[in-house]
């Protein structure tokens, strides 16, 4: 399964929280003049907050081609949608920062059920497995995994399809967001290691300080958030496991279906990373957010298993490595993880019909064959 620009998977009810930006706003001038329980996640300037106010989201919605005469739960959008629909918000709003306000917005409490099911977790390592069981259903063309080591453990992002620009905007919103939420509920005291994005220093990379009090760094291979290992094992004050399950049954049993089914995505996109180490399901599960159990119940219902995508991918590599490769037979196989050359002979000729030498000799007679016609027409 691959998740295509025009599929719609993510659900509008989230997105509505990235984008109907006056729920949650108030200008300067009001704060000063109206007495507030509690101080509003983004105060403005009135020249923006007289934009904000006039935005409707629904002219937003209707111009990015998605309709909304469903009820709100029941709609899901595409990926071009959700880009079409920060082009509209950056034209609308004259802060090229704007992701990173949108991100300070984002409080765990103004993210509904997921907000409670994350801060109700024990530790902050199951708050980011909690987020990453979220990440596909919510949002699938960014995939969020959390990779553990002895010292440090990050919350990575990446995407399962080419986003340009946007992608960028959300990860701003996404690592504002989710480093609120961490110095919520941990403590003011405490802070990541480090936060590093993939993309390139904007030049409004200045205002990144007034945002983060840890170092911030660009053009990094990984766009993620490094935090002590130690940390992650911290007892949480909200913990509540009977909120926790709760919230996250009823976040789940209200998405449409087709929020659901991306996961062979993630665990092909895991697999293709792991290359000549490929991990157990149970380390697979546990580097996705979730139990082995579960993942193997949630690859069932998407009508697949961990050895279907597990072949797949070693189909898709081992064409790779007989055809751009010197290497012999029985080192692709054990690359492959296959313990011997006749193991993987086997299996190769069950996935493709053809025998890897057979498969290579194709190839070469085909190469052969194209290399002839061109000499012959004088390419």
């Amino acid at each position: 399964m691959t998740l295509d620009i025009d599929q719609a998977v993510i659900p509008l009810v989230h997105i509505d929280n990235y984008f109907n930006l006056r729920k949650v706003m108030v200008s300067e001038n009001e704060l000063q003049t109206q007495p507030f329980k509690e101080v509003p996640a983004w105060s403005c300037s009135k020249s923006i907050f007289e934009i904000v106010s006039g935005i409707e989201p629904e002219e937003f919605y209707r111009r990015a081609g998605i309709d909304t005469a469903k009820r709100p739960h029941e709609i899901m959008i595409s990926t071009r949608q959700c880009i079409e629909l920060v082009k509209l918000i950056r034209q609308t709003l004259p802060a090229p920062h704007i992701g990173l306000l949108i991100g300070k917005i984002m409080t765990l409490s103004h993210q509904g059920l997921a907000g409670i099911a994350v801060m109700t977790q024990d530790t902050m390592e199951d708050c980011v497995k909690t987020v990453c069981r979220f990440a596909d259903r919510l949002f699938p063309p960014v995939q969020i995994s959390y990779v553990e080591e002895e010292h440090f453990s990050s919350m990575m992002f990446s995407q399962n399809i080419e986003m340009g620009d946007a992608f960028q905007f959300f990860m701003e919103i996404k690592l504002t967001s989710f480093y609120n939420g961490f110095k919520h509920l941990l403590g003011a005291d405490y802070e990541p290691e480090v936060i590093n994005f993939s993309f390139a220093k904007p030049i409004y990379s200045h205002i990144f300080s007034r945002h983060f009090n840890c170092p911030v760094q660009f053009s990094m291979p990984n766009t993620e958030m490094v935090i002590a290992s130690a940390l992650m094992k911290k007892h949480l004050p909200l913990a509540n496991r009977f909120i926790a399950i709760n919230a996250q049954n009823t976040l789940l049993e209200s998405l449409p279906i087709t929020g659901l089914t991306l996961l062979p995505i993630r665990l092909r996109k895991l697999l293709l990373s792991s290359y000549g180490a490929f991990p157990s399901m149970e380390t697979a599960a546990q580097t996705l957010g979730m139990s082995g159990r579960t993942l193997r119940r949630r690859l069932v219902e998407d009508g697949s298993s961990y050895q279907q995508v597990l072949n797949n991918v070693r189909t898709q590599l081992a064409k790779e490595l007989l055809g751009d490769s010197k290497d012999s037979i029985t080192d692709i196989a054990l690359l492959l993880g296959f313990s011997d050359s006749s193991a993987f002979t086997k299996a190769f000729k069950k996935w493709t019909g053809l025998s890897p030498r057979d498969f290579r000799n194709t190839l070469q007679v085909d190469f052969e064959r194209t290399a002839s016609v061109a000499k012959i027409s004088g390419l």
